[in-house]
């Protein structure tokens, strides 16, 4: 969340949600249990994902296997209160919150790439046959309107118009040799992806295509008149987990770090090669 100090949010077996505030930096002191999801309003399955919306403070949108669940966090109330859920398929396994515009969120179910309008609770976009095989992920280019990338059970990740998706901007494969199961754009620099995958490897890839400004092509302009985007592709393949790598993220205090964490119970932490830098 923006507000100081960070509230934790979690889900748990069975099915059920609280939230927590991390205590003060140096501080020891046990987490605080703010509100929770118990006593039978809230009818989860697995929780897939918790999203904190950008644009609407105190907004929670949880995603689990069949549905989204949106609760209101800011009444100050033990009790977190669900306000709308929209069914979005049998087989949800991701969503993510659109940074630009309020209320929409984009899932993905089984070869399903759905993009929803929380507002009105309807569908506003919709790809079916996403990737050859099932839809892992999905998440926001933060820096271009209505564009997602998805990724695959085909080890694929697809970037996409959401207003033309009769067909994806660009592919990029060759990474991963199984699924990939998250991708992240970087947040300064969208040309930058990280990913990871059952394969236990972490990518890290270059779209200069379909990024807002490729890094380099400023200073390129300012000197010779012409900016020339570097090619897309695989940047480099990092092998350094032992198990299934199940999620990966950059840094929110450096632009050119990230991490990676699977299930042989190991955090990686990497940096982006100095080269890709300018």
């Amino acid at each position: 969340r923006r507000e100081p100090r960070a509230d934790l949010f979690r889900g748990r077996q069975p099915p059920a949600l609280g939230l927590y505030r991390l205590p003060e930096a140096g501080e020891k002191a046990p987490l605080e249990r703010l509100a929770g999801s118990g006593g039978g309003e809230a009818q989860l399955s697995a929780v897939k994902s918790a999203l904190w919306d950008p644009l609407r403070p105190g907004t929670l949108v949880v995603a689990d296997s069949e549905a989204l669940h949106v609760f209101d966090a800011a009444a100050g109330s033990p009790q977190l209160k669900e306000a709308s859920t929209i069914q979005v398929g049998q087989r949800c396994s991701a969503a993510c919150l659109d940074p630009h515009h309020v209320g929409q969120v984009s899932t993905v179910d089984e070869t399903h790439l759905k993009t929803w309008d929380l507002r009105v609770g309807k569908l506003a976009f919709r790809r079916d046959g996403a990737h050859l095989f099932g839809v892992r992920d999905v998440d926001y280019n933060p820096n271009v309107p209505y564009q997602v990338l998805t990724t695959g059970e085909d080890a694929t990740i697809k970037f996409w118009d959401l207003r033309k998706l009769d067909r994806s901007l660009r592919s990029l494969a060759g990474g991963h040799h199984h699924w990939i199961l998250r991708a992240r754009h970087n947040g300064h620099h969208d040309q930058l992806v990280v990913s990871c995958g059952t394969d236990s490897a972490v990518c890290l890839w270059r779209a200069a295509s379909v990024a807002s400004l490729p890094l380099g092509e400023e200073s390129s302009a300012a000197q010779s008149g012409v900016g020339a985007p570097p090619p897309d592709g695989l940047i480099r393949r990092y092998e350094e987990h032992e198990d299934s790598c199940y999620s990966c993220c950059w840094s929110a205090a450096g632009a050119w770090v990230f991490a990676s964490v699977a299930y042989d119970g190991r955090v990686v932490v990497n940096r982006v090669p100095g080269e890709e830098k300018h």
